[in-house]
């Protein structure tokens, strides 16, 4: 065998030095003290870890032994043995790893892979590239990773910290001729972006920080990790809510938002997806089975922004509003506005005894108005958004103008009307018509019915014009008031 480099009358084996540094490991208490030998024997020596069994009595240079020596200490010290190494894999890539950013984890490889599939499906009969963001990209391995893995497809990746950048770049240099699909950008979230990408994202990806700040991580991620790519405020919930709220002016009709969280944030996040617009919300879980991200699309027959916002203006004004719904047109007027509730009954000509149904986002908002009993939430999980209104307790009493200490909420399966209502809050959603006459189903014809003339019609027409089932869930059991869209046999 071979001596060592620079030593005369002996020499060390494969074998043993694999077995003095797990000693070493073992007496500093490392937890994967034999993953962390076998890695660290295997980078030192330029051996693959499968091939140290074979290999056992080689003789090492003394170049070698000194570089196992010194990693050796490192992870004895509690450095994570990513950063010791240097390298670490993700997916089909093997990404320069360091202090700078976030060790690529299992679970994020789940989550770009996902997104990945999703472009794989998408279907491009013109042969456009699908434009996606990857924001807070950390070492880059998301955003490589989609370059790397789909051929017709520009990438844009930013980060808030110019050093985890840094260490994107370098990472880009491996990727090759692929790497001229991937731009990166310096700045915080959405900021970072060119503004020309606003409305022409096919997908918006990110594993933003969503660790609580009182959650405390174990020392070898606490302690090396870069804490500004871990841990948010608001319950780690900060940069998700951000993401979410702003995703949805930055993606092109039907694209894509993918988000990766904690177990804990999945249905939080959910519900804030739903209630921002988007549809086929759905929850991911990682290789373990846990909760990791949510997905959700951007629906693809949105109303112009403009008419939105002229609608939103208009509530927040006290002024009724004419807009199309999954049931009817409907004549909106915002719950808060007593003033306006009660024009809302006059432009029907309604008597004010009579309830009207009340539009929500989703059941936060809902439960800001009324009391829902478990059989309420599971009903409205099943079945929101869409066309059920459920009869709640009203919370605070009785309702100013009718009078009823009961009320009916429902979630509108519109994206646009629930973003529009996110924003300013619960809104009044009975037909547009005049009291015991049918409701048209055009907005604009259903508007020119009411006494009162709408400040802002939005152009349109009901899309299922069947009118919602109705349950009154105040009893002890479920009971159908009305059957319209949703049969009672699928309740």
């Amino acid at each position: 065998m071979n001596r060592p480099e620079g030593e005369v009358g002996s020499f060390l084996t494969l074998s043993k030095l694999r077995a003095d540094i797990l000693e070493t490991l073992q007496a500093s208490e490392v937890e994967d003290a034999e993953t962390s030998a076998r890695w660290i024997v295997a980078e030192a020596t330029g051996l693959s870890p499968e091939s140290l069994v074979e290999d056992a009595e080689t003789a090492l240079t003394q170049g070698a032994v000194a570089r196992a020596d010194a990693m050796c200490q490192r992870r004895a010290l509690g450095e994570p043995l990513q950063y010791v190494l240097g390298n670490w894999t993700f997916r089909y890539l093997d990404l320069a790893v360091d202090g700078r950013a976030l060790i690529p984890r299992p679970e994020t490889e789940v989550v770009a892979g996902y997104a990945i599939d999703l472009l794989k499906s998408r279907r491009n009969v013109d042969g456009e590239k699908a434009v996606v963001a990857d924001l807070g990209t950390g070492s880059g391995a998301i955003a490589l990773s989609i370059a790397g893995e789909l051929s017709n497809v520009e990438v844009h990746a930013t980060d808030l910290s110019h050093e985890a950048l840094a260490l994107a770049r370098s990472n880009l240099a491996g990727l090759g001729v692929a790497g001229v699909k991937v731009n990166f950008y310096e700045g915080d979230w959405f900021d970072a972006l060119p503004e020309e990408l606003a409305g022409g994202l096919d997908l918006l990806i990110s594993n933003p920080p969503y660790v609580p700040s009182n959650v405390d991580l174990p020392p070898a991620v606490a302690d090396w990790e870069p804490s500004m790519a871990l841990v948010a405020e608001q319950d780690g919930f900060i940069h998700l809510d951000l993401l979410t709220r702003s995703a949805r002016e930055w993606l092109r009709p039907s694209g894509w938002l993918v988000l990766e969280c904690g177990s804990e944030q999945t249905s939080r996040l959910h519900a804030l997806a739903i209630a921002r617009g988007f549809e086929d919300v759905t929850v991911g879980d990682d290789l373990s089975g846990a909760s990791r991200f949510v997905v959700a699309r951007k629906p693809i027959d949105d109303v112009a922004n403009s008419q939105r916002l002229a609608a939103e203006q208009a509530l927040r004004n006290g002024e009724l509003v004419v807009a199309p719904t999954d049931t009817l047109p409907g004549l909106l007027a915002s719950y808060a506005d007593e003033a306006a509730v009660m024009s809302s009954y006059r432009a029907k000509d309604r008597p004010f005894e009579q309830p009207v149904p009340i539009l929500v986002s989703g059941i936060e908002q809902a439960e800001q108005l009324v009391v829902l009993n478990d059989k309420a939430r599971l009903l409205l999980e099943r079945h929101w958004p869409g066309a059920l209104t459920i009869v709640a307790e009203r919370r605070n009493g009785v309702d100013p103008v009718h009078g009823s200490s009961t009320l009916g909420v429902r979630c509108p399966e519109p994206g646009w009307l629930r973003l529009l209502i996110d924003n300013v809050g619960p809104v009044t959603g009975s037909s547009a018509n005049l009291h015991g006459e049918e409701t048209a189903d055009s907005a604009d014809v259903a508007a020119q019915s009411l006494i009162i003339s709408p400040a802002v019609v939005v152009q349109g027409a009901a899309t299922k014009g069947l009118a919602s089932t109705v349950v009154d869930t105040t009893g002890e059991g479920l009971v159908v008031l009305r059957e319209g869209a949703i049969s009672s046999d699928d309740l």
